[in-house]
């Protein structure tokens, strides 16, 4: 019988719906309908997932993962990991099964099938910009489901600190001061060790800044000429 190098994985589950929404659907790069788990050389794992047009990764410091690995990770699985909040909920293996676990020993989830996906994955290094590049700012043009992507991240993030904090969650992003037209970092004040990449879309619009009406709205004083209230005839003052 053939050992399981991964039998000793352990993940925090509760990251890892901040890394699912960026999980690629019925994408024909099977490898991609997957998240990515890689040992990080000061301890823990990098969690990984892209569709090609936007990319999420966060550092798992608490992880134990000592060979890289390419994992399904299925609806309910995600449902079992965003349900736990505590740090004692993992994502573990148990024989050759990924399984959600609590307190150590307790099945919450176990998914069915093999997670193990054959493949090489994409390396999030040559994506994700060098700091001394960016600068703060959303120049260019992304798409909507792009962007979605991102404030679903959030919003679990957010999910994940609700003990902590309060409001809403900051995005922060960033673009390339030297390439016009470059994918955007974007980074989670309440997920510091995650860090997000939307990749751009062609920026051939030929839209201005404000439509072409917005030019012809009267000046100022016009303006709130227009909204002052009119005297009222005699014929129209209530009895």
């Amino acid at each position: 019988m053939t050992e399981n190098k991964h039998a000793k994985l352990s993940l925090t589950a509760k990251l890892l719906p901040i890394i699912a929404p960026f999980i690629a659907k019925a994408d024909i790069r099977y490898y991609l309908n997957a998240i990515n788990v890689r040992p990080h050389q000061d301890g823990g794992a990098i969690i990984c997932a892209t569709n090609g047009h936007a990319l999420g990764a966060i550092y798992d410091r608490d992880a134990v993962c000592e060979h890289e690995v390419i994992l399904r990770f299925d609806g309910r699985m995600q449902q079992a990991c965003a349900g736990g909040l505590k740090e004692d909920r993992r994502v573990v293996m148990i024989g050759d099964r990924l399984a959600v676990v609590e307190n150590g020993d307790s099945d919450v989830y176990i998914q069915p099938g093999r997670p193990e996906v054959e493949a090489t994955y994409p390396r999030y290094e040559r994506v994700i910009p060098k700091a001394d590049v960016l600068e703060p700012g959303l120049p260019g043009m992304f798409g909507a489901p792009v962007m979605e992507l991102a404030q679903k991240a959030a919003a679990a993030a957010g999910k994940m600190m609700m003990r902590k904090t309060r409001g809403a969650v900051g995005m922060n992003f960033y673009t390339s001061k030297d390439v016009k037209g470059s994918s955007a970092v974007f980074r989670l004040d309440c997920a510091p060790d995650f860090i997000g990449v939307l990749m751009s879309m062609r920026d051939d619009s030929r839209l201005g800044a404000t439509p072409a009406w917005v030019a012809s709205l009267p000046a100022v004083d016009d303006l709130a000429a227009m909204t002052a209230t009119a005297p009222m005839k005699e014929s129209e003052v209530p009895a």
